[in-house]
């Protein structure tokens, strides 16, 4: 029997090319001062001190509440990793005809809707 995810995950973001001293905390609004305060101390003490994190909810997979996300800042290496992972979906997206015709009509539906410049 499989059991179901419960609880919560805090994901933090990279900020590596922030230095530690230049991390600027966001100011929290009252739902976000009450989501820090449910979490450990010493994680409640990297998010004021700027570090950007997400909380999520695992029982249903939604974000719950996420901070300092102005403090991102992904290498090099991670954004290249991130292109090529895109690229390599869109292209087997693409391959199946079903899905290329569909975004085709997408795309025309756009237009005529006036929601993407004519080329």
């Amino acid at each position: 029997m499989r059991k179901e995810p419960t609880g919560y995950a805090v994901i933090e973001f990279n900020h590596s090319g922030i230095p530690d001293n230049e991390l600027k905390p966001e100011e929290f609004t009252p739902r976000q001062e009450a989501v820090l305060r449910a979490l450990q101390k010493d994680r409640q003490a990297q998010i004021r001190r700027g570090c950007p994190v997400a909380v999520i909810d695992m029982a249903i997979g939604d974000r719950i509440e996420s901070f300092n996300m102005k403090n991102v800042a992904p290498s090099e290496f991670q954004k290249n990793q991130l292109g090529r992972a895109v690229y390599e979906a869109v292209h087997r997206f693409m391959q199946d005809p079903e899905n290329a015709k569909k975004f085709e009509e997408w795309k025309k539906q756009r237009q005529r809707d006036g929601s993407t410049p004519k080329k």
